[in-house]
Formats: C-alpha cells, sequence, structure tokens
C-alpha cells in the first residue's frame, strides 16, 4: 500500500475527463444540429460539404437568374404584345384606304393615323427596357462578349516572288489606333513563304505592342489573315499598302489601296463595298443625265440614273451644320430613291459614312463594284465629288445593332449558360418605314422615333389605292416577324420554366446528399451523450473512493 502516488485516483481523474469531453462535444452537435462543426470533427467530410454547400447555393442562384431571365423575356414579349396590335390596326387601315369609296381626305385621314401608330411602334421599340436595359432597339447588347474575328484577309500570291526578298515592302496594319509599320520585315517569298512570313509579322511591335497581342496572324491555305482579338462595334482593323510590292504581296488591287474591316463580325460578313466618294469641300451637284453601274455578285450590272431631271445641286457646304447635314441626308435620300428605281433597294443601299463618304453597302452579303455609266471604274459621282481612291469592307445597314444579345446564368458552374438574342423590333427594322419619295413610302418624312418631335422616316403610304393595296403585304411580312420573335420568346420562356425545375430537384437531392455528410443524428447523438454523460457522473464517484483509500492507512498507525 503506498500513499505517495495514488494510481486508482489517476484513472478515475483520466477516464472523467475524457468522458466530460466526449459529452461536451455530442452537447456541442446536439444544440448546432451539425455533426461536422469543425475540421477537426471530419476533415474529409468537411471538404466534400464545402463543395457541395457551393454547388447548392450556385444551383439556387442559377434558379433565381432563370426567372429573372422569364420575366426579361415577359417585359418584351408584352411589348410585342402590344406592337403586334398596332401592325394589325395598321393593316386594317391599308385595307380600309384600298376601298375605292374613300375620297382622297379620307386617305388623308387614314395616312395620319398611320404615320402616328408607326412613330408609337417606333416608341415601344425605343423605351421598352428590364432593368435599364432597352430589349428592342437592335443592339444596347450587342458588343457583349462579342470579337470581330473575321476582320478582313488578303490573298498571299504564290510564284509571284520567286527567290526575291519582300524587305521594304511599304504596308502598314492598324489595329484600334495602333499602327504597325511592315517595312522591316525582312522574308524570302519562296516555297513556304506565307508561313514564314506570318511568323515574321506576329513579332513586329509597336510602341511596346506586339502584333500578336493584338491580332491573330494565320497561313489559311496560302491567305494570311488578321483576326482582330478586341471586342465591340468601334473595332477596326486596316491593312494600307503605299507601294506596288506591298500590294502584291498582300494581294490588293493596286498600290496606295486600303482594307478596312469594323465591327459586329456577322455584320462584316454581309457587307460588301467596291467603291466610295468622299464628299469635297464645295456644294454637290449631281447633272441630269449622271449615271452609275451596280453589279451586285454574279448578276448583270445595272444602269442607275441619279438624275433624270434637271441638275441639283445640295448645300453641303453651308456654314451652318444643321443645314449642311440636312443636305447630305437629302443627297443620300436621292441616290437611295435612284437605287429603288432601278429596283436594287433589296441589293443595294448608299449611306453616309462618318467621314463624309458615300457608301454603297451591299444587303445581301454579295460583294458589289460600283462603274460609271460607261462601265469603266467609277472614278467620280457627278460634279462636287473627288476621285474615289480606296476599297473597303464595311458595316451595312446593321450598324446599329444586331440586336439585343445576352446571356443567362443557368447552372451552378462556368460555361452553364445559354444566349438570348431580341431582334430589332422598330419601324424600319420591321420594314414599315422607308426613305422620303421611296417607293410605296409619304413623299416626305412623317414619323418619329416616339421620343421627340423630329420626323425622320417616311410611313407606308396610304393616301392612294394602288400604294394602300402594296402595304398590305409589307405589313403582313411585319407582322409574321414580330409574330415569329414574339414565338422564340415563348420558347424561351418555356425552356427557362424546365431549367427552374430541373435546378430546383438537382439543389435538392444536392442537399440531401450535403446532409448525410454534415448534419448530426440527434437520436444517435443523445445516446452517446448520455452514455457519456453517466460515466462521467460514475468516474466522479469513483474518484471519490479512491482518495478514501490511502485513509487506511491510518489504521496501521494505531
Amino acid at each position: 500500500m503506498v500513499i505517495n502516488h495514488n494510481l486508482m485516483a489517476n484513472n478515475a481523474i483520466r477516464s472523467m475527463n475524457s468522458n466530460s469531453a466526449s459529452a461536451s462535444k455530442s452537447m456541442q452537435k446536439l444544440s448546432s444540429g451539425l455533426r461536422i462543426n469543425s475540421a477537426a470533427d471530419d476533415a474529409a467530410g468537411l471538404a466534400i460539404s464545402e463543395k457541395m454547400r457551393g454547388q447548392i447555393r450556385g444551383l439556387d442562384q442559377a434558379s433565381s437568374n432563370a426567372q429573372d431571365g422569364i420575366s426579361m423575356t415577359q417585359t418584351a414579349e408584352g411589348a410585342l404584345n402590344e406592337t403586334q396590335s398596332i401592325l394589325q390596326r395598321m393593316r386594317e387601315l391599308s385595307n380600309q384606304a384600298a376601298n375605292g369609296t374613300n375620297t382622297t381626305d379620307d386617305r388623308g385621314s387614314i395616312q395620319d393615323e398611320m404615320n402616328q401608330l408607326t412613330s408609337e411602334i417606333n416608341r415601344i421599340g425605343n423605351t421598352t427596357e428590364f432593368n435599364t436595359q432597352k430589349l428592342l432597339n437592335g443592339g444596347i447588347g450587342s458588343t457583349d462578349g462579342q470579337k470581330i474575328t473575321q476582320a478582313t484577309s488578303a490573298d498571299l500570291k504564290s510564284g509571284t516572288f520567286t527567290a526575291t526578298n519582300a524587305t521594304g515592302i511599304g504596308a502598314k496594319l492598324t489595329v484600334d489606333n495602333v499602327t504597325f509599320d511592315f517595312a522591316n520585315v525582312g522574308v524570302s517569298l519562296s516555297g513556304d513563304t506565307a508561313t514564314t512570313m506570318v511568323n515574321k509579322l506576329k513579332d513586329i511591335t509597336s510602341g511596346g505592342t506586339k502584333l500578336s497581342d493584338l491580332v491573330d496572324v494565320t497561313n489559311n491555305s496560302g491567305k494570311i489573315e488578321f483576326k482582330a482579338k478586341s471586342q465591340g462595334a468601334n473595332s477596326s482593323v486596316t491593312l494600307k499598302t503605299t507601294d506596288a510590292a506591298a500590294s502584291n504581296v498582300f494581294g490588293t488591287t493596286a498600290a496606295a489601296s486600303t482594307i478596312t474591316a469594323t465591327g459586329d463580325p456577322t455584320l462584316v460578313e454581309k457587307a460588301g463595298l467596291e467603291a466610295t466618294a468622299k464628299l469635297d469641300a464645295a456644294d454637290k451637284t449631281i447633272l441630269k443625265g449622271d449615271s452609275i453601274k451596280i453589279t451586285v455578285g454574279s448578276d448583270s450590272a445595272v444602269t442607275v440614273d441619279l438624275n433624270s431631271i434637271a441638275d441639283k445641286t445640295y448645300n453641303t457646304s453651308n456654314s451652318d451644320k444643321n443645314v449642311s447635314k440636312a443636305a447630305m441626308s437629302d443627297l443620300i435620300k436621292d441616290v437611295n430613291a435612284a437605287i429603288q428605281k432601278a429596283g436594287l433597294s433589296d441589293k443595294v443601299e448608299a449611306s453616309l459614312s462618318k467621314d463624309n463618304k458615300v457608301q454603297f453597302i451591299s444587303k445581301t452579303g454579295a460583294d458589289i463594284s460600283v462603274a460609271n455609266g460607261t462601265g469603266t471604274p467609277l472614278t467620280t459621282l457627278g460634279g462636287g465629288f473627288s476621285a474615289v481612291k480606296n476599297v473597303s469592307q464595311v458595316v451595312g445597314p446593321g450598324a446599329e445593332g444586331s440586336g439585343f444579345n445576352t446571356t443567362f446564368q443557368i447552372g451552378a458552374n462556368k460555361g452553364q449558360s445559354m444566349s438570348v438574342n431580341i431582334s430589332d423590333m422598330r419601324a424600319a427594322a420591321l420594314g414599315i418605314t422607308g426613305n422620303a419619295g421611296q417607293a410605296g413610302f409619304s413623299s416626305a418624312n412623317n414619323v418619329t422615333d416616339g421620343t421627340n418631335d423630329t420626323k425622320q422616316e417616311a410611313a407606308l403610304d396610304v393616301t392612294t389605292k394602288e400604294n394602300a393595296s402594296k402595304a398590305l403585304s409589307t405589313l403582313d411580312t411585319a407582322i409574321s416577324k414580330v409574330s415569329s420573335e414574339r414565338g422564340k420568346l415563348g420558347a424561351i420562356q418555356n425552356r427557362l420554366e424546365h431549367t427552374i425545375n430541373n435546378l430546383g430537384t438537382s439543389s435538392e437531392n444536392l442537399t440531401s446528399a450535403e446532409s448525410r455528410i454534415r448534419d448530426v443524428d440527434m437520436a444517435k447523438e443523445m445516446s452517446t451523450y448520455s452514455k457519456n454523460n453517466i460515466l462521467s457522473q460514475a468516474a466522479q464517484a469513483m474518484l471519490a473512493q479512491a482518495n478514501q483509500q490511502p485513509q487506511q492507512v491510518l489504521s496501521l498507525l494505531r
């Protein structure tokens, strides 16, 4: 019997502490409802359950995103419902105007209502928005995540430069206002010269910026392609050659040529431009008898009589910018009216560029060429125009935008999204407005954009029986476009509703799996707590007994 070390008491203390610690952990689990309250409880289980929690929260947010998407499409579809009602009323009015019982005054009143209804369609298109994003005006979201994937390209003429050297060719590439000079690119253009030249071009720098940082330069079956990496409709790539050598290398038609591509890739591919005429400082005059010949794709050349009545001068040099701008607009309208009269309005359109160039734009995707009345390449366009120097490809009438584009994040992870496009639903896009004097439309602008009183478009003309009858087919086409767009939006809504159902099911199942890992079994844990609590109390009782054991030594000393 010893008294310096009470081994039984030590054993009782250890057991009591162990049972108390276990009871404390059980109490923590019971109070929180979680089996894993810290990484120490189950390190692997914690890691797995945290990933599941991230997925669950992502699925729940994706469901909310999809619901927001439904709200957006419902907003757009609701606006188009009213647009379609207006179009039906306009068709009804056109049908009424086509009836021979109406007088000129009657048709004038009908025309007034047509004008107002068309302006209202513009207002709906320009003002319908969801969360400050305009949905029907044709392009507010067109720059989101889009690139110029095929900016421009030029053929490398194989065999032309056998065993020669291209060092010192006069060519420059400008990408978003950064210019790269090709003058110091040394390459032998024999054999596989296209690939060799591509590698040289990639390493050119300008102000510390490498060409390959802004564009992808590739050899595509002997064709050198420059593909812009920048985003947005304002991005551009311009290849300018300044001498014959560079012209031959890059396949341009002549020295001092410029090839330019700007804007969204789908629009670039749809637009072909063969000639531009820059407006000089003087007033512009189209002489009686002036004509041009326009060729679209492989079609035969069509003669367009620009002026068959009398010389007409446009006051484009007026110091008042409003006057000169109006004169330029009149000039473009008259050229388009001539194109309309020649039967090419569905294939070619004239417009005025930002730098005051008359542009002839392909509307079908086919390349176009413009020549003078005798068929030779166009160098002037009536009096007051400077020579045509550049060959370009530019964005066509769709430059205002390819429609509202956005994506809905409908999954928990990257890449789980769907793209949505809502087309331009304003009057011009529906084909129910045109240029003043254009066949089938009013002789003067009588339609506003719906947000102000400026009349900038011409409505369908119903002041004659013939035009009113023609307007019926135009309105049928417009109604069909709106119906198609509404059908697309309805399909998107249905898809998103199924998406929400699927996300809810996935979230529920994943929550169940996470619960099995993370949550505590209350009945089992309560049983464990009771056991540890009883054992702790028993250890306390035994400790009291163990502490009494050394007292027995005193009986030996009596």
